[in-house]
């Protein structure tokens, strides 16, 4: 019998290796396209939030992501960006400003993304 320990958030270590084996399973695909691109990042050496900003890039095209949830970060950095210039952070301002800009067109890419899959619906599945 496993102790209160042992057991995680998820309800038990057996459910967390489900989870995993589960995802694995079922989105083999996504994972291997998201370990390539931690390839490339590693390659080009580029620093975590570059291959991190890379991943979500990637992640988001799979189709998960909506693009309101990538325009969450835009915003946010977008609006950090005047704020870091007032108190003089001039680097860190240009790094939020780039980030800013690739979110705001990871969000374009998964709307456009979007807005074509809900064209190809039928009347029938539209209404649903």
């Amino acid at each position: 019998m496993k102790s209160k320990n042992q057991e995680s958030v998820f309800g038990g270590e057996d459910t967390v290796e489900k989870w995993f084996l589960s995802l694995w399973k079922e989105r083999r695909g996504d994972m291997t396209v998201l370990f390539f691109g931690f390839l490339v990042g590693a390659f080009f050496e580029w620093n975590v939030v570059e291959i991190f900003i890379f991943l979500i890039f990637l992640w988001s095209i799979l189709g998960p992501l909506s693009s309101r949830v990538l325009a969450v970060p835009a915003l946010f950095f977008l609006s950090a960006t005047p704020i870091l210039l007032v108190f003089e952070r001039e680097e860190q301002a240009e790094a939020f400003a780039v980030y800013a800009y690739y979110f705001l067109v990871m969000a374009v890419i998964r709307a456009s993304i979007e807005i074509r899959k809900e064209s190809k619906k039928t009347p029938e599945e539209k209404n649903i």
